[in-house]
C-alpha cells in the first residue's frame, strides 16, 4: 500500500466506519435507525442482484426483526446480517455455503433456464476459491475483502448470484468486523458512486472498493443525522402537550418501519382502533406523520424524513486514480 492515493482512501473508509460504530452506540435513534441501515443495504443488495424493491415492501416486528418482501432478493438473502466466522470464510466450504444458504440447485424450470451445479461441484469449487484466497498477499482487512471479492466474483464458484455473494464475503471480511455494516454496506456505496467497478482492473477495484466503503458510510450517517433532526422535533412537540398520552409511543414506531397503519398501532400498543386513529391524527396535524394513501383503517404513514441516496462530488477513481437519548431503547 505505497501509492498515496490509495492510503487516503482506506484511511477516509476506515474513519467512516469508526464514525458508524460510534453513533450505533451514542445515537439517540440508534434502535430505528439500524433497523432502517438494514433496509438501505438490502435494497442496495437486490439492485446488485439486478432487482428492486421499495422500502414499504419490508415488515418490521415488536422486536424489530425485518421481513422482506417475497422477490427482493432472489440469491443468499438469509446471509444479510448474520454472522459467520473469518474461519468459515477462508477454510469451511460447506459451512461458507451454508451461510448464503446455497443448496442443490433445482431442475432447469424451462428450456432457456441456465442449470445449476451439483451442490458437490460447488463445495470443490468454493475450495478451490478459498485455496486460491490462501495465496494472496497480505493486505489490512478493508482492502483483503476486496481481493477477497474480486476473486470470487471472477472464478463464480456457484454459478448463479456470484456478484451478491462476492460482495457478501469481501463485506462481511472488511466492514462486517465493526458494527457498521449487515453485508450490504459496499454494495450500498457502488449503487451511490454509478462507477464501473465490472470491468475494472485489480489496483481500479481497490480503490473504487473503498471508496464505495466510505460512500455506503456516509449515506448511512446522513440518515441518522435527519432521522435525529426529526426526534429532536417530535420530541420538542410531546413535551409542549399537557397530555401526550401514547403519541410518543407512536413515533417511535413509525421511524422504526418504513409505514405504519392505525391496525398495526391498535395491536402493538394494545388500543382501540379508534384511539391510534387519534393518535395518528394528532401526528398528523402536527406534522410529524405524513397520510401516505388508503382510506380510513387501511391509510398508511410514514414520518416526513426524506433519504435521497447521492453520489459523491469527488471524482471517480476508475477515470482517474490519482485524484483524490429522548428515543433510546435498550
Amino acid at each position: 500500500m505505497d501509492d498515496v492515493t490509495l492510503l487516503s482512501l482506506y484511511a477516509e473508509a476506515q474513519a467512516a466506519l469508526a464514525r458508524i460504530e460510534e453513533r450505533r452506540r451514542l445515537s439517540p435513534v440508534r434502535r430505528p435507525w439500524k433497523i432502517r441501515c438494514f433496509i438501505t443495504e438490502r435494497q442496495a443488495l437486490a439492485w446488485l442482484d439486478t432487482t428492486s424493491v421499495e422500502a414499504s415492501a419490508f415488515t418490521v416486528d415488536g422486536r424489530g426483526s425485518v421481513g422482506g418482501a417475497a422477490y427482493d432478493l432472489t440469491h443468499w438473502r438469509q446471509a444479510v446480517g448474520a454472522p459467520v466466522t473469518l474461519g468459515t470464510l477462508r477454510a469451511d466450504s460447506i459451512g461458507l455455503l451454508d451461510w448464503l444458504g446455497v443448496h442443490d440447485a433445482p431442475a432447469p424450470a424451462g428450456p432457456w433456464a441456465t442449470p445449476g451445479l451439483p451442490l458437490a461441484d460447488v463445495r470443490q469449487r468454493v475450495a478451490q476459491w478459498q485455496a486460491e484466497a490462501a495465496t494472496l498477499p497480505p493486505s489490512p482487512p478493508l482492502l483483503h475483502g476486496a481481493r477477497l471479492a474480486l476473486a470470487w466474483r471472477r472464478r463464480a464458484p456457484i454459478g448463479r448470484g456470484d456478484a451478491v455473494a462476492s460482495f457478501l464475503i469481501g463485506d462481511r471480511h472488511g466492514p462486517g468486523r465493526w458494527d457498521a455494516s449487515f453485508g450490504g454496506l459496499v454494495a450500498l456505496g457502488f449503487r451511490a458512486s454509478g462507477a464501473a467497478w465490472k470491468i475494472a482492473d485489480p489496483a481500479q477495484f481497490d480503490r473504487l472498493w473503498l471508496r464505495a466503503i466510505a460512500l455506503g458510510a456516509c449515506d448511512h450517517l446522513d440518515q441518522e443525522v435527519r432521522l435525529r433532526a426529526y426526534a429532536e422535533r417530535a420530541a420538542a412537540h410531546i413535551a409542549s402537550r399537557r397530555r401526550p398520552g401514547r403519541l410518543k409511543d407512536v413515533l417511535m414506531m413509525a421511524m422504526s418501519r418504513p409505514f405504519i397503519t392505525s391496525r398495526l398501532v391498535a395491536d402493538q400498543l394494545n388500543l382501540t382502533s379508534a384511539g391510534a386513529i387519534k393518535l395518528l391524527g394528532i401526528a398528523t396535524d402536527a406534522g410529524l406523520l405524513l397520510e401516505r394513501s388508503g382510506q380510513s383503517s387501511y391509510r398508511s404513514y410514514i414520518i416526513p424524513v426524506s433519504h435521497a441516496p447521492h453520489a459523491s462530488t469527488a471524482p471517480d477513481p476508475l477515470i482517474d486514480p490519482q485524484i483524490t437519548d429522548f428515543w433510546s431503547e435498550a
